[in-house]
């Protein structure tokens, strides 16, 4: 009996792991909204290049690597949007004695560690009594985020992307048991406040849309050194190590007189941007640059309103020591942790 993809069971690490070959034991159950199943993809290599065969065919294969990645898209609750977070940029500070947890988010110290935290991944799907899918992922890290909001109604407004990748460990069946779905509390962009170099963009009401990301480049092929590992004679990381790590920002407004875009791209005039999106006081997440200039100012057009599209430069600062602070709120005290 054929099974549906709405029986997809999603269990992410809660609790980060040990090390990268060591799977975790906590997990949190999320829905999503992307129909993507992870793959544990073989990959083998051929001799099809090879002189000395008399011909330009293939004759024979033989195993190489695991190739294991896939990526989440959800409505960005502050649940996820912490554990996406934290996951990316890698140092992750949670006080509080009782909910809400308040997560303190920065990038990782490369001076210190060049490894993000690792976590395990669940996929399963249940069919005819059993299982289609039971798998678990070990050793997975992130490579990028993308928060998104948007002008209109509902939960697109404000939507999370994280792609990941894994080590290639695998255990089929996964031998866990996924907790209930987690209560999440969706963060809508009509509760957002922006603020970029001494612009209110909401209280002058001219703000439609948005993006933040953050991208690690993981060093993949490096993961692959002799005595990495293998399973099934085919070859997994032992590491996955972070390459030159690009914040971005970009944002979409209606467009006014005396609008100050380009004369911040012009005079390239540095500022704090600041973007916080809640569900209450309880749950809420917001996002810091401390020091952001103006990359590309473009004129734009939403709905048949002139606006302007502005790619954002993050740049390092100083004096806070960070391109980026995450600070976040919600009920779970072990994300990351």
């Amino acid at each position: 009996m054929p099974a549906r993809i709405q029986q997809l069971v999603l269990g992410l690490g809660a609790n980060k792991q040990t090390a990268i070959g060591t799977a975790g034991t906590t997990f949190l159950r999320f829905k999503k909204l992307d129909t993507t199943l992870t793959t544990p993809k073989p990959i083998f290599e051929n001799d099809a290049a090879e002189i000395g065969k008399q011909h330009e065919f293939i004759t024979a294969t033989f195993p190489s690597h695991y190739d294991v990645a896939n990526r989440l898209e959800k409505y960005a609750s502050a649940e996820f949007v912490t554990w996406a977070t934290a996951y990316a940029l890698g140092n992750a500070t949670v006080t509080g004695s009782s909910a809400p947890y308040t997560y303190t988010i920065v990038p990782i110290d490369p001076g210190t560690t060049i490894e993000l935290p690792y976590f395990s991944l669940v996929e399963q799907v249940a069919e005819g009594g059993g299982s289609a899918v039971d798998n678990l992922y070990v050793g997975c890290a992130i490579e990028d985020f993308t928060y998104q909001f948007n002008y209109g109604p509902g939960r697109s407004s404000s939507k999370m992307t994280v792609n990941w990748v894994g080590s290639g460990k695998l255990t089929t069946p996964s031998g866990i048991t996924v907790p209930a779905l987690t209560v999440e509390n969706n963060m809508l962009a009509a509760s957002m406040s922006l603020t970029v170099n001494g612009v209110d963009y909401v209280a002058t009401k001219r703000i439609l849309s948005g993006s933040i990301g953050w991208k690690n480049n993981l060093l993949l092929n490096a993961g692959f050194y002799p005595g990495s590992g293998l399973q099934n004679g085919l070859q997994i990381r032992g590491r996955m190590e972070i390459g030159a790590r690009v914040p971005t920002f970009q944002f979409t407004a209606r467009l006014l007189s005396g609008s100050t875009e380009y004369t911040t791209l012009i005079n390239q005039t540095t500022g704090t941007a600041m973007l916080s999106v809640n569900h209450d006081a309880n749950n809420s997440v917001s996002f810091s640059f401390p020091k952001m200039a103006f990359q590309v100012v473009e004129n734009a057009e939403a709905d048949g309103i002139v606006a302007v599209t502005v790619t954002g430069a993050p740049q390092y600062d100083t004096v806070s020591n960070t391109v980026l602070s995450i600070t976040t709120k919600c009920g779970i005290n072990t994300i990351a942790q």
